[in-house]
């Protein structure tokens, strides 16, 4: 694994690939710990784990790490478990500035100026969630000296990345060192707020050279929320269902199943009368929950300076196929030559390490050529 990349000592505007390359290192640490039970080939050369979060709101999680002068702040991306599957279903839109209450305590929150910017409601409350740990952990890093902080992840986390980034940028004068400078890198981030908030985000961050949104166009994920499904994508039948245990979840039917139809009637309502739902399936995680009321907005908006990377290559895995069912034979596709070969997994082109080995291809290609591993067998 490449673990090498060095980072300059002062973050400065701008794209810049080393820091590409060391945001989606850390991006992987999660994803390399579940299949591995180690994170150490991955983590960038010259950074220490400073801070590892319990499980916080709908099964989140994020790291601290730092080197000598750059503080990094990575998130988890969804998981397997439902109850982070129901923050991205939580998709209806809340004002970009309110308060909230969990447990009968109001919580302030901003993450825009303009008033008529709305954002993802189950992104939006995670990070008031998480907020008071992340500002002592920005608090930690100062102490170290440490003010230069990238902020980071991947799919669900890279669209906390960038809200966290939103809100910290809103915080009350005082709150935290006017000296800490943010620099987000975010990787196939789903979308996190309405057209008010991302044009007030774009001109604030991405504009000047301290935000950026990394894609491949291949993924469906930084096309979503996916609100909407021929049937419904949530149900009260369909939560208990899955509560009891009587019916299977399974994350990734939900994702394949899902999509936008944007230009059909009704669209608002049905998102209202579902995150409804989600709400009172939120009471009993956190006890009593109260969220601003939903904005009738539904139109979602791409932020951050995009960097588009080339679609994925799926390796050429030969298969032996006899004797193999019509069903088996779903799994395959047959190639000019005429033998069978390994059909690409869905979602292939939305791992995290095809992101990382993506960014290493595009802009530090000598990396690429001597990377070891170009995709995980967990992966295939």
């Amino acid at each position: 694994m490449l673990n090498s990349i060095s980072v300059s000592s002062q973050m400065t505007a701008g794209f810049n690939a080393d820091e590409a390359v060391t945001a989606i290192a850390f991006c992987n640490s999660f994803n390399f710990q579940e299949q591995f039970q180690s994170n150490e080939a991955i983590i960038p050369e010259g950074f220490q784990l400073r801070h590892t979060s319990d499980i916080l709101s709908m099964d989140n999680k994020f790291e601290v790490y730092q080197n000598d002068s750059i503080g990094v702040i990575n998130f988890r991306g969804s998981t397997a478990k439902l109850v982070s599957w129901i923050e991205n279903c939580y998709s209806a839109m809340i004002p970009a500035s309110g308060s909230m209450m969990l447990n009968e305590q109001s919580y302030d929150y901003k993450f825009a100026e303009d008033e008529m910017a709305a954002v993802h409601a189950g992104y939006a409350l995670t990070v008031v969630i998480i907020s008071e740990e992340l500002e002592e952990q920005i608090n930690a890093l100062n102490e170290n000296g440490i003010y230069h902080i990238i902020i980071t992840g991947h799919s669900q986390g890279g669209a906390l990345a960038t809200l966290t980034r939103a809100y910290l940028e809103n915080l009350p004068k005082g709150d935290l060192s006017e000296e800490n400078h943010y620099k987000t890198y975010a990787f196939a981030q789903p979308m996190s707020g309405n057209k008010e908030f991302a044009e007030e985000y774009d001109a604030r961050y991405s504009k000047t050279g301290t935000s950026y949104s990394i894609i491949n166009p291949k993924d469906p994920v930084p096309y979503m929320p996916f609100n909407y499904e021929e049937e419904q994508l949530v149900t009260k039948e369909k939560v208990v269902s899955w509560l009891l245990g009587t019916r299977e979840f399974k994350p990734k039917k939900l994702g394949q199943d899902a999509f936008i139809r944007l230009f059909e009637g009704g669209l608002t309502k049905y998102i209202n009368n579902s995150n409804a739902l989600i709400n009172k399936i939120l009471d009993f995680k956190f006890g009593s929950i109260a969220m601003p009321d939903f904005v009738a907005d539904i139109n979602y908006f791409p932020t951050g300076a995009r960097k588009e990377l080339p679609k994925f290559d799926y390796p050429k895995i030969e298969v032996d196929s006899t004797g193999f069912t019509e069903d088996e034979f779903s799994d395959l596709v047959q190639h000019e030559d005429g033998a069978w070969y390994k059909k690409e997994t869905k979602f292939f082109q939305h791992k995290p390490y095809n992101y990382y080995v993506g960014v290493l291809k595009k802009w530090k290609y000598l990396a690429y050529y001597d990377l070891e591993n170009k995709y995980l067998p967990g992966d295939l």
